[in-house]
């Protein structure tokens, strides 16, 4: 179900995850006046508003916490590709010190492209490109087979090394953000905590049913709200909030390719 709402377009996941919710508002509200008079219910608001406090406050520290993990995850997605960027960049221009460069810079402008034009269509999919995988490690091959033949020479390699590490990590690192989202029992005990958060205001008794509804409907707004915009970034580079290669796209630009 999760993944079905998460393969939607991002405005009407955003549409469906919102009216799904406010109409299983709707119907607990229903249940529960059609098994609980007004009189009852009014009778045990002191008691209640104990209970719907604790209720209120664990369920909303849970929310917080899964919105801040994921949102810091599709920030680390988003920086790692920005350092890989830059790692790769650093190869590119470091090449220029030993002779013959072409061939070296020509597999790197080769697997910016790929990842741009080929590896995050398919991230989008839930695919990984192999291509661009292989091009990215015939560069680190080529860069540890450089005639670094003086001690200047050394240093540079080294740094060129060390730069390929980061750019290989970075990427290993991308593709596993991806391909992880949310546990389906997390997803299972927000579902549920919305429920329980959400019937229990029903167990209030208010003067006017007017006021209820709209209290009770700003609340279940507010969590529906927060369950979207969970899932809008569960996958970092899936969906209209998704993370883009905007920093490839830059580095393409500075090796003066397309």
């Amino acid at each position: 179900m999760i993944g079905w709402l998460e393969s939607l377009p991002t405005s009407f996941a955003g549409i469906v995850i919102v009216g799904g919710v406010l109409a299983l508002a709707l119907f607990i509200g229903y249940v529960v006046s059609r098994f609980t008079s007004a009189e009852v219910r009014t009778a045990h608001n002191d008691r209640a508003g104990f209970i719907i406090a604790v209720i209120g406050v664990v369920y909303a520290v849970l929310l917080a916490f899964v919105a801040i993990g994921v949102w810091e995850r599709f920030q680390q997605a988003e920086s790692r590709s920005y350092e890989e960027a830059g790692a790769v960049a650093t190869v590119y221009r470091d090449a220029d010190s030993f002779p013959h460069p072409a061939q070296l810079r020509s597999v790197l402008r080769a697997y910016v492209r790929s990842v741009i034009g080929v590896e995050w269509p398919q991230m989008e999919r839930g695919q990984r490109s192999h291509v661009s995988n292989l091009l990215l490690e015939n560069a680190d091959r080529q860069v540890r087979a450089l005639p670094a033949d003086s001690p200047r020479l050394a240093n540079i390699q080294a740094q060129m090394l060390q730069a390929m590490d980061t750019a290989l990590d970075d990427r290993e690192a991308r593709l596993t953000i991806y391909s992880g989202g949310i546990n389906g029992i997390i997803w299972l005990v927000l579902i549920a905590g919305a429920i329980v958060t959400i019937a229990f205001t029903y167990f209030f008794g208010f003067d006017r049913t007017l006021i209820q509804q709209l209290m009770i409907g700003a609340l279940t707004f507010l969590i529906a709200l927060v369950l979207f915009l969970i899932v809008a970034l569960d996958y970092p580079f899936r969906g209209g909030i998704a993370v883009q290669p905007d920093a490839f796209r830059a580095l393409l630009e500075a090796f003066g390719g397309s």
